[in-house]
């Protein structure tokens, strides 16, 4: 076996060439409009009339004669042969018509176009020739006997169902045939004194009415044909273009086998990723080869194909079973999509799917399965997967008795050793500090140490059970804390505060416990940092403030204490501004600036943030459509407001009243959403989608359930966490993390924001890696609303970052970069 091969078909083109002319090739397949089906059906219609043409005309002829034939002498010979001159003439109209048609019929071989000028003057025409035989009874009826009387009418009659027929296919023509030429026959039979005369102007009506009801029946079927055919051939053309797809890209590949599994049919496409020539594939057993390319591999690795295997004997279609192979020492995994092949009596003949190469995408799976569920700076838990374990250990003790504790931690300090050593130091030490938390509480399965976020860390003990167990643990804590941690030639003091609650004591939900462990820590700082602290019901000090805030929330909005700033967003392409991120701010008349982060929560536990993110909603839009057209604005949404049933309409109402297109507003949810998500969750967000605003996934990469989000709706804008930016720099994790987030919004044809950008060199690693948008201190902090047209007008005058030529990222601390560079910080 020669050299293994991705599913990847060589190709001689430049791939953007073969992209461009594939899509230029789909949207002129797709274009079965109403226009072409109404062109093709006007060209049946007009080649239905032409080719009954020489038939109606003949026709009009003979029954030309037999009026002839029947005419009183007491009709004037002038006028009789006037209306015979004008009816050999309108036929001869016709026939010329018809002659020309024939004619280009016969060289054409998709047949002539027709246009709808072309249709009305057939319409005119027919009329023409009714009104003409429709003089006829008005001239002859009650003036001969009666055998020449049933002569004309059956002339009549018979005109009447010729152009019936011959004019079904376009029922205006016939309608307008057949209304002149029943005027003056119903006219002529309703004032004759005779009885007779009147039923048969009863029968004429019928018969009208016969034809008109057939005319319109044939032209809904010619239509239906017509737009079934089209239809056909653009699904045929649909299917031609999906296989040409297959061969040119290449990301998937064609096989098929027989009833016997044996390949047939071999592409070249197939044979080159499988490193063969097609003749040596050809007719050889398909799990046979799979076998023989998992030599080498583990038991389990080589179970993989007994799921294919299961799928072939069932006989029922399959999508995406995933096969592990070895190819030239690397494992791969395929996925295999297939559907059966049977004959006119159902009899299986075969299968016949598509392979693709999955390795990169399983790969990064796992990769950002871990993200979901760790913290990259310290390898420990993160903050959502502690909350899922503390739920279970919390279930076990409902259920089973028992007990443990939760351990709230943060380092005592720490924003000054980032405001003065900087964040590389900074995270230097939170990774000494996770290590020695790991060795201090042991790497037992049962507990678990967690880094939540910043200095915050947790621990979860669920086999020390007595407060002196969790006491003597919190102790191992404190003491391994006490050395001071050594980077950069730098010794630096760590301390560290704890608060602990116990449970079942302390509570049986999960924020309970956080919540009482949060008091306790606060209390251990507030009396004496580098200590421990187990709740007591009298740490209810922070209860009583979020009480307070609670309240004065409730009057916030009326007091116009709440308003927006707007932090720019900055194209790193073309390196102009694109929009803002709208950042709602409390101003309290006592407490001053109260956080976002810590009124956001009280506002959804107490049930105002409906009203707060639907006055945020309109004041940002409000806002927007004062700007420029070119920019939009960005408004964070609750997961509360995305599961109340009006959301939909609260964002459509905002748009109405401020004015804002739809396209200019992007709202950004965080992954929580999906978290407890609600069967109408998903469906809200396409509501929202359909009202054509772009929906963006906040702190991407944080929480456990990215990559449910991304299969359950599809995202326009990923917006890369500040965690990931910040060690960007200094972490070479960091930056392949940054590199497959940014990978995976390409394959899924998403836009990419990175937050939280404050030194130069990251918006240069970032534009490196293929990053769209940049946000954050760098390009501006959060403005207030009168500022934002100011700073969007003189932003175009400002120099996007350099660096310089011995810049060397692998090696470079973010402490060495503001000596290296220019860091203007606007």
């Amino acid at each position: 076996m020669t050299a293994s091969r991705p599913l990847t078909a060589p190709s001689s083109a430049p791939a953007r060439r073969v992209s461009q002319r594939r899509s230029t090739d789909r949207r002129r397949s797709v274009q079965a409009t109403d226009e072409s089906i109404a062109a093709r059906v006007r060209g049946r219609q007009y080649a239905a009339l032409m080719r009954a043409q020489p038939y109606a005309a003949g026709a009009s002829l003979l029954n030309m004669l037999v009026v002839g034939l029947t005419s009183p002498q007491t009709l004037s010979n002038l006028l009789l042969l006037g209306w015979m001159v004008a009816v050999l003439m309108l036929n001869g109209v016709q026939l010329e018509r018809w002659n020309r048609w024939n004619k280009k019929s016969a060289k054409s071989k998709t047949g002539v176009d027709v246009s709808t000028k072309d249709l009305n003057l057939q319409v005119a025409q027919a009329a023409a020739l009714g009104a003409m035989w429709g003089a006829v009874p008005v001239l002859l009826l009650n003036h001969v006997a009666h055998p020449q009387q049933t002569l004309v009418m059956m002339s009549l009659a018979s005109m009447l169902c010729i152009g019936a027929l011959g004019l079904a296919t376009l029922p205006r023509a016939a309608w307008a045939y057949m209304g002149t030429l029943s005027l003056g026959s119903l006219i002529s039979l309703a004032i004759s004194p005779q009885l007779v005369y009147g039923i048969g102007a009863l029968q004429w009506a019928t018969l009208a009415g016969v034809a008109v009801v057939l005319g319109g029946t044939v032209t809904k079927a010619l239509h239906a044909s017509v737009s079934a055919e089209v239809k056909g051939e653009h699904q045929n053309q649909l299917i031609g273009l999906l296989l040409r797809d297959f061969s040119e890209q290449g990301s998937d590949v064609i096989w098929e086998i027989d009833g016997g599994g044996r390949l047939r049919h071999v592409t070249k496409q197939f044979a080159f990723a499988m490193g063969r020539d097609t003749a040596a594939l050809e007719g050889k057993g398909l799990m046979s080869i799979l076998g023989e390319m998992q030599k080498g591999m583990s038991d389990s690795d080589r179970e993989s194909t007994l799921a294919l295997h299961e799928k072939l004997t069932e006989g029922h279609p399959f999508r995406d079973v995933q096969v592990s192979l070895l190819l030239d020492g690397k494992q791969r995994w395929w996925s295999l999509t297939a559907k059966p092949l049977v004959d006119e009596r159902g009899r299986p003949l075969g299968w016949r799917g598509v392979a693709r190469d999955v390795t990169q995408a399983r790969m990064a799976d796992r990769k950002l399965a871990w993200l979901a569920h760790f913290d990259t700076l310290t390898g420990l838990t993160n903050r959502a997967h502690f909350r899922v374990l503390l739920e279970k250990a919390l279930q076990h003790t409902r259920r089973y008795g028992g007990g443990g504790a939760v351990m709230c931690l943060d380092l005592d300090g720490f924003k000054n050793v980032n405001d003065t050593l900087g964040h590389a130091t900074g995270d230097v030490l939170l990774t000494e500090v996770g290590k020695r938390l790991r060795d201090a509480v042991g790497n037992g399965r049962s507990d678990v140490v967690a880094r939540l976020g910043g200095d915050e860390f947790a621990v979860l003990l669920r086999t020390a059970t007595t407060e002196a167990d969790v006491a003597g643990i919190a102790q191992q804590i404190l003491d391994a804390m006490k050395p001071p941690c050594v980077t950069q030639g730098a010794e630096i003091p760590v301390r560290a505060s704890i608060g602990i609650a116990r449970f079942p004591e302390d509570g049986l939900s999960v924020d309970e416990m956080m919540q009482h462990a949060d008091l306790a820590l606060y209390d251990a700082k507030a009396n004496a940092t580098g200590s421990m602290r187990f709740f007591a019901q009298r740490m209810g000090e922070q209860v009583r403030r979020r009480l307070i805030l609670e309240r004065d929330l409730r009057e916030a909005l009326e007091r116009k204490q709440l308003h927006l700033h707007f932090q720019p967003k900055v194209d790193l392409n073309t390196w102009r501004v694109l929009g803002f991120e709208a950042l709602l701010r409390w101003n309290h008349p006592e407490h001053g600036d109260i956080p976002p982060a810590e009124f956001i929560p009280v506002a959804e536990e107490a049930g105002l943030i409906l009203a707060i993110g639907e006055w945020a909603m309109l004041e940002a839009c409000v806002h927007a459509a004062r700007w420029p057209e070119e920019l939009q604005v960005a408004v964070n949404i609750s997961p509360v407001q995305v599961m109340a049933q009006n959301l939909p309409d609260a964002v459509q109402n905002a748009l109405r009243v401020s004015g804002l297109a739809a396209h200019r507003l992007e709202l950004e949810i965080t992954e929580s959403v999906f978290i407890n998500e609600t069967r109408g969750t998903v469906g809200r967000l396409h509501a929202l989608r359909r009202l054509g605003v772009a929906i963006a996934l906040d702190d991407f990469g944080t929480g456990y359930s990215s990559l449910a989000c991304l299969r359950r709706f599809p995202f326009d804008t990923l917006k890369i966490d500040r965690a990931f930016v910040r060690e960007l720099l200094v972490s070479r994790d960091a930056r392949a993390i940054v590199r497959n987030i940014l990978a995976l919004a390409k394959a899924l044809r998403m836009s990419t924001v990175a937050e939280g950008v404050e030194e130069p060199a990251q918006v240069k690693v970032l534009e490196a890696e293929g990053c769209d948008i940049v946000q954050g201190y760098y390009v501006a902090k959060p403005l207030p609303a009168d500022q934002v047209l100011h700073f969007a007008m003189t932003w175009t005058g400002r120099d996007r970052p350099t660096l310089p030529r011995d810049f060397s990222l692998g090696h470079t601390q973010t402490a060495d970069l503001a000596t290296m560079m220019p860091a203007t910080i606007i």
